[in-house]
């Protein structure tokens, strides 16, 4: 069994076309729930965590937003919903809707977490905006996701200078009991996260987005197994369209070749390059016991 522990939904309404017309990114088709499921039912995912993506406050984006609770009312099985929030509105402000929709979401909707994208709001995840929102999410026991890492791509999409790590130590010294993931293993930051996730054991960090650099990842998960946090990373797909990004058009076998390197292949890096080995309790944690830990499954 295979947790994906993010990925998101897109409708084309929801991207502002100007932005990949100048960037020279494709503009994905609206994601088919019914193929999607299939896909990652065949790949033998048995849940998986969606989200949108808020980057509105500068890009007048948010993937699909509105579609994530009609995906979940119609697999609520196998989908585990989250809300994504700027918390700044265009003006700079604290967006005090964005909160009230947050409730909204956690109340009366089901949602089991957040997910902030700092670098792409042009805004730091220590600024006094978010903390209105930590505190709600630490009260309520819901998840905080961040994407807290470098931009692959045009530098002015995510600005690194907004998900240095030292933003994150304070938010973890003022919400001590906050449950953090943190996506991408914090690249390109890894090693300084893993000192952070070693002080807080409430966070947790996923593979998204790292299996196209096999012996990169294979020594950040060596780190992980040596600072002793691996048994909170946990596998994530990052999908947001067939055929877009890293992603072919076959996504049951992208996810069976990212579900192999874990299973098989990572091992076998191990000891090619002398490196240690993980148990296979490690292994099906990755897969899925430490997200299965997380949201309660």
């Amino acid at each position: 069994m295979i947790i994906d522990s993010h990925m998101h939904l897109m409708r084309s309404k929801n991207t502002d076309v100007r932005i990949n017309t100048k960037f020279s990114v494709k503009v994905p088709q609206d994601t088919d729930i019914h193929q999607l499921v299939k896909w990652w039912r065949d790949a033998g995912i048995v849940k998986a965590v969606i989200m949108g993506q808020d980057m509105s406050r500068i890009w007048n984006n948010n993937f699909g937003e509105d579609y994530v609770l009609d995906c979940y009312r119609e697999y609520p099985d196998f989908f585990i919903p989250f809300a994504s929030i700027e918390a700044k509105d265009k003006f700079g402000r604290f967006d005090s809707e964005k909160l009230e929709y947050l409730e909204r979401a956690v109340d009366e909707y089901g949602f089991k977490g957040v997910l902030f994208t700092p670098p792409y709001g042009h805004f730091a995840s220590n600024d006094p905006c978010m903390y209105p929102f930590y505190s709600f999410a630490q009260k309520r026991d819901i998840i905080v996701q961040f994407h807290h890492s470098g931009q692959m791509g045009p530098s002015i999409l995510a600005p690194t200078k907004y998900a240095m790590m030292t933003h994150l130590n304070d938010v973890i010294i003022d919400f001590p009991d906050m449950k953090i993931v943190v996506e991408h293993l914090g690249y390109p930051w890894c090693e300084h996260f893993f000192v952070l996730m070693g002080s807080h054991k409430n966070m947790y960090t996923d593979l998204a987005m790292t299996f196209a650099r096999p012996t990169w990842l294979t020594w950040q998960l060596v780190m992980a197994k040596e600072y002793g946090i691996i048994d909170r990373v946990m596998f994530a797909s990052d999908y947001v369209a067939a055929g877009f990004d890293l992603f072919s058009d076959n996504p049951t076998q992208d996810l069976k070749n990212c579900i192999n390197f874990i299973q098989i292949e990572l091992n076998k890096q191990c000891e090619k390059s002398g490196w240690p080995t993980f148990t296979q309790e490690e292994l099906d944690g990755m897969l899925y016991g430490n997200a299965a830990k997380l949201f309660s499954i």
